[in-house]
């Protein structure tokens, strides 16, 4: 236990290490699986995950999933997930900012201000079918791949919005030049102001996953590596993400497992059109099979 333990703190310190200026979070799953036979199993999960540094509830979910074992080389599965999802507050800028001026006075107002969209959580239907092949070679190493088919519907919400306005006031000391000195600062005020619908809708995601794993009979550890990319099916395949994990499986029993990994994910940025927005994050997963 006190090596599992270190191991687990270990990747946290690195996960955080490594972000340096990126974002990093903590990734937590629970599951239990129920096997009826050889070929079907069922169960339920729960999961939460964290970022901007770990200090923000991004999301947690709740789902329901079954799986059919054909044989020993393919297995299909399915499953339902009710989540929520986090999205920050967003800022903008007031369109109509500018100056007014009396130039027989000598007097200018300058207004400013900025429109707040207030953070919310958005409520996510997913459904997904999962095709897994795998096969082992040697004696420890077990090579497998998984497609998975995601559809997800997202709900509708209104976020709260707050408009925030200040004018301030200036004197010409030069009009001829165009010299002005400030002589009154204003105070903010707030407006609470309708809010911003945010539309429900779907999307339809390929996720592909290979992984590597040790698989020794008789031993608790299986350390693993995979990596994963993100398609998305609704915007003509667009790869918009891709994620590496690191880490390692351990078997308390033939009944409770625990899994923690390295995960870093990269997004792709539209405009640059590269993938330099990354995300670093500690996953820890327990298991129970009855």
């Amino acid at each position: 236990m006190k090596r599992l333990l270190l191991s687990f703190f270990a990747l946290i310190a690195a996960s955080a290490l490594w972000a340096g200026e990126d974002d990093f979070g903590v990734w937590g799953e629970f599951s239990a699986e129920k096997e009826f036979n050889y070929n079907w199993s069922a169960g339920v999960e729960a999961h939460f995950r964290t970022d901007r540094n770990s200090t923000c509830l991004d999301r947690w979910g709740v789902g329901l999933n079954a799986k059919y074992k054909v044989n020993k080389y393919l297995k299909f599965g399915a499953g339902i997930e009710l989540i929520n999802s986090y999205t920050r507050s967003k800022i903008k800028n007031w369109d109509n900012a500018g100056w007014e001026i009396d130039t027989d006075e000598g007097i200018a107002v300058r207004r400013t201000g900025y429109r707040k969209t207030n953070s919310y959580f958005t409520p996510k239907f997913r459904f997904k079918f999962d095709v897994i092949a795998g096969t082992k070679i040697g004696t420890w190493l077990r090579v497998s791949l998984r497609e998975r088919y995601r559809y997800a519907r997202v709900g509708s919400v209104n976020a709260m919005r707050t408009k925030y306005r200040k004018t301030d006031t200036y004197k010409a000391t030069d009009i001829n030049n165009w010299q002005w000195e400030q002589v009154e600062i204003g105070e903010w005020t707030s407006e609470m102001i309708d809010p911003k619908a945010e539309d429900a809708y779907s999307d339809h995601q390929l996720r592909s996953r290979v992984k590597l794993e040790m698989d020794k009979k008789k031993n608790p550890w299986h350390p693993f590596v995979s990596g994963e990319l993100f398609n998305d099916i609704s915007n003509g395949m667009d790869l918009y993400k891709i994620r590496a994990s690191a880490g390692f499986g351990y078997d308390f029993n033939k009944h409770h497992s625990i899994s923690c990994a390295y995960v870093i994910t990269f997004y792709h940025r539209d405009i640059e059109n590269d993938f330099g927005d990354r995300l670093h994050a500690t996953s820890i997963a327990y298991d129970i099979k009855f």
